[in-house]
């Protein structure tokens, strides 16, 4: 009984180091599934999309950029080997957006010649995620619609109330051709605004 006993705590033990050693893996980069709850504040979880819900992970010691200056350096992709011709912007996802409208991760979305890639920006590189989605169909022009700064300043009380009441410092987005979901995540709740894309007006809930 003492034997079978020590046998069933050393394999215990082991999948106990396992699961943990899986969690250090993994805990690096972006990735789909549900979002985890957030431990401190201006944690960071995805946006939900009408196909899938983007994790993003990444370091929170990345500094902030803005949407603008994220696309501006997105001919380095280029020399970075990654190609981009002939695709369009068809979705925006922003990740640990302060209330300035500035994001520590982008991820571009994009479809065209037959391709569908994602793309993510952070710490001043561009990635390239290998992770299936389903796109929308509409071409996002950013330089046509509300930029993330304008449109955290337009609505940030708004906004600020939603961070106030879930006692977090961070949102996170998902930007289509027809609206902004911003995102707050606290560690039992999230809460979802949605906004025009070009006007920046709020748009009620249903």
């Amino acid at each position: 009984m003492k034997v079978y006993g020590m046998l069933s705590g050393v394999r215990y033990a082991g999948l106990l180091l396992l699961l943990l050693l899986c969690f250090s893996f993994f805990t690096g980069c972006i990735s789909f599934g549900p979002a985890p709850p957030v431990a401190e504040q201006g944690g960071l979880n995805s946006p939900p999309t009408s196909q899938n819900s983007l994790q993003d992970i990444t370091s929170h010691n990345a500094p902030k950029v803005s949407l603008d200056d994220a696309i501006g350096a997105l001919p380095a992709a280029g020399q970075q080997g990654i190609a981009t011709d002939g695709q369009i912007i068809t979705e925006i996802w922003g990740y640990g957006v302060d209330t300035s409208g500035l994001a520590r991760t982008w991820v571009l979305g994009m479809v065209g010649a037959g391709n569908t890639t994602l793309l993510s920006y952070s710490d001043g590189e561009w990635k390239v995620l290998d992770l299936p989605t389903t796109l929308p169909r509409g071409e996002v022009k950013p330089s046509e619609l509300t930029s993330p700064q304008d449109l955290f300043k337009k609505n940030l009380n708004t906004i600020l109330s939603e961070m106030n009441r879930l006692r977090v410092g961070e949102a996170d987005l998902t930007l289509t051709s027809d609206n902004y979901q911003i995102t707050v995540h606290s560690v039992s709740e999230s809460s979802t605004l949605t906004f025009d894309a070009k006007t920046g007006e709020l748009i009620p809930s249903p």
